[in-house]
């Protein structure tokens, strides 16, 4: 399967100059744990719940007054859309994120892959699999 079908779309996104509290208002209306920061339709930076916590929260900074650009992580790996679930996964497993933006070959940003999309992908996998093989071992031999 392809990563642009296991990846959210449409992208949520929140510009650079939004305070954290308007990026908490988005995450928590739609139940999501990070957005891509767009400037100008381009992808400047990532905010996530851990950034929120680490970077606002631990530092005792007000969410109402403090700028996305303050507190996002600017340096931003992506994957395309030809990339395997495979890798996808180990790049946060390596960069110790749980989102991914997934971007086209024009740099703009047409998915985000979150851990939860890609393990619900593998299990759906292994499901199916699973089914395989209790439907081979149940057989009533040669040709079924």
């Amino acid at each position: 399967m392809d990563l642009i079908q296991i990846a959210r779309q449409p992208v949520l996104s929140i510009h650079p100059e939004a305070t954290v509290l308007e990026v908490c208002d988005v995450m928590a209306k739609e139940k999501v744990g990070a957005l891509v920061v767009l400037a100008d339709g381009k992808l400047c930076g990532i905010i996530s719940e851990r950034d929120v916590v680490r970077r606002v929260a631990a530092k005792r900074r007000d969410p109402a007054t403090t700028k996305v650009s303050e507190v996002m992580t600017v340096a931003v790996k992506t994957v395309t859309p030809t990339a395997s679930a495979k890798t996808a996964l180990e790049l946060m497993h390596l960069g110790s994120f749980r989102h991914l933006p997934m971007v086209d070959d024009a740099g703009q940003v047409i998915g985000m892959i979150s851990v939860r999309d890609l393990l619900r992908h593998r299990i759906d996998e292994l499901d199916l699999k699973n089914a395989d093989l209790v439907n081979f071992i149940s057989a009533d031999g040669p040709g079924g």
